[in-house]
C-alpha cells in the first residue's frame, strides 16, 4: 500500500485562502492511495460543490477518498445524531471513510442498537481517534475501544501519532497497546510538542509503520511547506515499500 495524504499539509496554503481541490490539483505525480479531506477547511457555502469536484479528482486518480469531520462522536447526551447526514453527504459524493474524534461515551445515555443499526446500513467505514485531550489518554482510549468491540460497534480506529505528546503522554506505548484496533494511521513527527518534518522529532515512525498492517492506510497529516512535501512524502513511501 502506498502513502495517503491529509489536507492538513496544505494547512498554509489554506490559511491563505486557497481551498482544498485546489491544493490537491497541484499535489506531486506520485503513487498516492488516498485523500482526507478536513471538513473545517471547507467553505461553508460551497462544500457540496467542491466536494464534488474533489470527488471527480479522486476518480480521475484513482484516489479513494476520506472526510475528517470536525465533531466528536460521543457526548453526554449519546451519540452525534448528525452522523446520518455525514453518512448521506458521505455516499452521495463516494467517500469511503469519515473520521470523528471520539468524545466521551455516556453509556447510559447511549442507544447503542440505533448506533448499530445506521453503521451496518452503509458502505461507508467510520472511525473514531484519539484526541489531545482527557478523552484520548491511553486509559479512556482502551476503555472505549474494548466497550466498542465489547458490543460488536462497527467503528474503526485511527491513530494519531502526534496527538499523544499535547497531553504527555507516550505515543510509542500507545501504539503497542492499541495496534491491532488501528485501521488508520494519522502519521506526524512532534518534538517538544512543535511539529517537526519526520526525523527531526521524537517519533520512532518507522517502528511504528513497519509494525502496522500493510492494509492500514497510513496519511500524512501536518502542515509542510510546499517545496517539501515530495521528500517527506518520499521518506515515508521508502518505508512502506520495503515492509
Amino acid at each position: 500500500m502506498h502513502l495517503s495524504i491529509n489536507t492538513a499539509v496544505f494547512e498554509d496554503e489554506i490559511k491563505k485562502g486557497k481551498s482544498q481541490l485546489e491544493c490537491l490539483e497541484r499535489l506531486p505525480d506520485k503513487i498516492i492511495d488516498s485523500i482526507e479531506v478536513r471538513g473545517e477547511f471547507f467553505d461553508e457555502e460551497r462544500v457540496e460543490e467542491e466536494l464534488e469536484e474533489i470527488s471527480n479528482l479522486c476518480e480521475k486518480n484513482r484516489w479513494k477518498l476520506f472526510y475528517s469531520v470536525p465533531q466528536e462522536l460521543f457526548n453526554s447526551d449519546g451519540f452525534n445524531q448528525d452522523i446520518e447526514n455525514k453518512i448521506a453527504l458521505a455516499e452521495k459524493y463516494n467517500v469511503s471513510n469519515l473520521k470523528y474524534s471520539l468524545g466521551h461515551i455516556n453509556v447510559k445515555n447511549t442507544d447503542i442498537n440505533e448506533l448499530n443499526d445506521i453503521l451496518n446500513n452503509t458502505s461507508v467505514n467510520v472511525t473514531i481517534e484519539n484526541q489531545p485531550n482527557d478523552n484520548g489518554s491511553l486509559v479512556e482510549m482502551k476503555k472505549a475501544l474494548n466497550y466498542l468491540n465489547d458490543n460488536h460497534i462497527k467503528l474503526g480506529y485511527t491513530f494519531d501519532s502526534g496527538n499523544w505528546y499535547w497531553i504527555d503522554e507516550n505515543p510509542h506505548v500507545a501504539f503497542d497497546e492499541l495496534r491491532e484496533n488501528i485501521s488508520v494511521f494519522h502519521l506526524k513527527d512532534i518534538k517538544s510538542k512543535n511539529t517537526m518534518m519526520l526525523n527531526n522529532g521524537d517519533t520512532d515512525w518507522r517502528y511504528m509503520l513497519n509494525k502496522l498492517g500493510e492494509n492500514i492506510p497510513v496519511f500524512l497529516e501536518y502542515g509542510i511547506d510546499e517545496n517539501k512535501i515530495i521528500d517527506e512524502m518520499e521518506k515515508v513511501e521508502d518505508v512502506l515499500m520495503k515492509r
